[in-house]
């Protein structure tokens, strides 16, 4: 497939943030950056779960070096590792300087990543539990902010608290939800519906759901030996709901912005 070039680069930046630990927002991320990569899209991964990094593992890589190598000035071709039809800008596993880096490096990491906008069409950052600062400015800063939630009660209440923080502090406009380990559809629909009641009557945010990824236990075989679920079983059913996915994301509309970040974010992370 012909890649675009220059100004035809679409500029897809896609943030995957899930609230409350254990939704599976690393898996569907990674496994979604393959997918897009699989359409023919150069497709470059980060992972913003700076000290708890686990991307590595499911890829089934061990990277020599890491982010902080690359905010200590190692060049980036050095530290970007290839894996599956994606680049890899891999964070660290029980990094504690990497866990508590603060805005100044934060927004270097962003100019880091912002360097490499020329060589690849998709971004997909994944990015680490919680609402705290570090996880809000990464969740934020991308064109497009995607939520994944499960039909756990905790996950449906951190994924509002997540968008609500999105909305508030980052004046994020529009997120997408991704409903995750469901059992039905009318499971998903009745799960996002809930929560667009509480968005829709609290929030200052539309939200956009995209294709439910059901339970699937491929997925955790998949964990099991280090490869992606969509390499490992490429036609399981959470497999070909993640490739829909990819594809609702490619037929929605990408920023028209020469950027991968929100302007807004930018300038939250030079002030900050």
């Amino acid at each position: 497939m012909p890649q675009p070039t220059g100004s035809e680069l679409p500029r897809r930046a896609i943030a995957v943030s899930g609230g409350k630990g254990g939704v599976g927002k690393s898996t569907i991320a990674l496994n979604l950056a393959i997918a897009c990569a699989q359409g023919g899209e150069r497709t470059l991964m980060v992972d913003t779960d700076l000290g708890m990094a686990d991307l590595n593992l499911l890829l089934g890589v061990a990277p020599e070096k890491s982010l902080l190598d690359a905010l200590g000035g190692t060049p980036l071709e050095e530290v970007l590792i290839s894996a599956h039809g994606i680049e890899l800008l891999p964070a660290l596993n029980g990094s504690y300087l990497l866990a508590t880096i603060g805005s100044s490096t934060q927004r270097r990491l962003l100019e880091l990543v912002s360097s490499l906008s020329g060589r690849f069409d998709t971004l997909v950052v994944d990015v680490a539990a919680g609402i705290g600062q570090a996880q809000t400015t990464f969740a934020g800063a991308t064109t497009d902010a995607l939520v994944v939630v499960n039909p756990e009660p905790l996950s449906m209440a951190d994924a509002y608290a997540t968008l609500k923080v999105l909305s508030i502090e980052q004046q994020v406009k529009h997120a997408f939800v991704v409903p995750n380990r469901v059992t039905s559809r009318a499971q998903a629909e009745e799960l996002t519906a809930r929560l667009s009641v509480l968005v829709n009557r609290f929030l200052d945010l539309e939200i956009t759901t995209l294709p439910p990824i059901p339970a699937d236990p491929m997925v955790g075989e998949a964990a099991q030996f280090g490869v992606p679920l969509i390499v490992h079983a490429p036609d399981a059913p959470a497999a070909r709901a993640i490739r829909q996915l990819a594809r609702a994301l490619t037929i929605s509309p990408a920023s028209s912005t020469s950027s991968w970040w929100r302007a807004h974010a930018a300038a939250q992370g030079a002030t900050r």
